[in-house]
């Protein structure tokens, strides 16, 4: 089994990040799965502000085009907490797509009554909310809360021992208390936070489960390309994942010029 998990985090400037973010993955995965951890040229810079992420989606779609050509993947991984591409890939992808939101929320679901959700600041905030509501899931997000890093790349500092990290964790935990006290009865955070609260062997705060998300992540992966497997099903073509019709994609092909598109 071949994994593309794609991150929105640079490949230079938050090299210390993905390396964390792949040895949890590659721990995580079965014998013969292999997980190919990958980041973006140049990397979220401000995602919590909506242009900013619409530029940076364009690329995971782009990788998405190029693993849809070589026909070498099992699933293609979205571990970016912001669904980045979401319903583009479903669109034009036929082995499974994977969101780190959708099997983060929905498990912490499984697991207690109402979660809460660690975010990097305020901004962030608001979109996390619409994200989980569009679930269905209003009745059960307990709280978003948020720490003060708004410089993303200072996050690549958090592994290792470092006044970041110490700050960072100080910071998480009192975020967590918040999202404790208004009901959050299972907890899970965004971004590189989860890959550092992970590395530090955290899975819990004052009792309440922290999720290790992308250690899930692989694991929800690998069911579901299993399932694909033995189903030969892995999205609905009905509705909201209707795939566009060969010849849309041959036209759309030519006009934009986009190669891995012009076979179809």
């Amino acid at each position: 089994m071949r994994i593309w998990y794609q991150l929105l985090s640079s490949e230079t400037g938050m090299n210390n990040s993905i390396a964390a973010t792949q040895a949890i993955a590659s721990k995580a995965a079965a014998p013969g799965t292999i997980v190919e951890v990958r980041g973006t040229t140049n990397g979220a810079l401000g995602d919590n502000y909506r242009l900013f992420w619409h530029l940076d989606t364009r690329e995971v779609i782009a990788n998405a085009l190029k693993v849809r050509q070589s026909g070498k993947y099992d699933a293609f991984v979205i571990a970016n907490s912001l669904d980045p591409g979401l319903v583009e890939l479903r669109e034009m992808l036929d082995i499974p797509v994977v969101s780190f939101m959708e099997v983060c929320c929905f498990t912490a679901c499984m697991m207690g009554e109402r979660f809460g959700i660690l975010v990097s600041n305020e901004k962030f905030a608001p979109r996390y909310r619409e994200i989980a509501i569009g679930y269905g899931l209003r009745d059960r997000l307990a709280a978003v809360e948020a720490t003060r890093f708004n410089n993303i790349r200072e996050m690549n500092n958090l592994f290792g021992a470092t006044d970041s990290a110490e700050r960072m964790l100080a910071e998480l935990s009192d975020a967590a208390r918040r999202a404790i006290a208004k009901g959050a009865d299972v907890l899970f955070a965004s971004g590189p936070k989860a890959a550092f609260l992970a590395s530090r062997g955290i899975y819990e705060i004052d009792g309440v489960p922290l999720l290790d998300c992308y250690s899930l992540l692989v694991k929800v992966t690998e069911a579901m390309v299993a399932m694909h497997k033995i189903t030969g099903v892995c999205v609905s073509r009905k509705g909201l994942y209707q795939s566009p019709p060969k010849e849309l994609i041959m036209k759309a092909a030519e006009i934009h010029g986009i190669e891995e598109l012009k076979k179809g």
